[in-house]
């Protein structure tokens, strides 16, 4: 089924919810993880934890910074009328799969087809 204007106003809000989620989640993390020096007078195995700890939450906001760049992709592209239909076999994507993957191009037949390819 085609995704209706009502879809596509659920949709955006929805990515709009998320992409104001992420940016205030980034903005409240700053100065997290700074760098912990040899002088600090920790321990070793405490020094080693922090700078694990520093380099998940580094990784952390990677990831977020990823998914908002795939969100605003989302976004722009939500009223095209490609929007919501699979790349592959050209069925409309589940409005699940879109609300759970606003950047998702495939249907999840054909993603779980594509991932075992790999």
């Amino acid at each position: 089924m085609e995704l209706t204007a009502t879809d596509r106003a659920t949709l955006r809000e929805h990515i709009e919810s998320r992409i104001e989620e992420i940016r205030t989640s980034l903005l409240r993390e700053t100065g997290g993880s700074s760098a912990v020096t040899p002088d600090n007078a920790i321990g070793r195995l405490t020094r080693l934890d922090a700078m694990q700890a520093g380099k998940m939450t580094e990784e952390l906001r990677r990831q977020r910074r990823a998914e908002l760049t795939r969100l605003e992709g989302a976004l722009r592209r939500v009223d095209d009328e490609e929007f919501g239909v699979c790349a592959q076999c050209e069925e409309p994507i589940a409005m699940t799969r879109l609300m759970a993957r606003p950047d998702a191009r495939m249907c999840v037949g054909c993603a779980e087809r594509a991932e075992r390819r790999r």
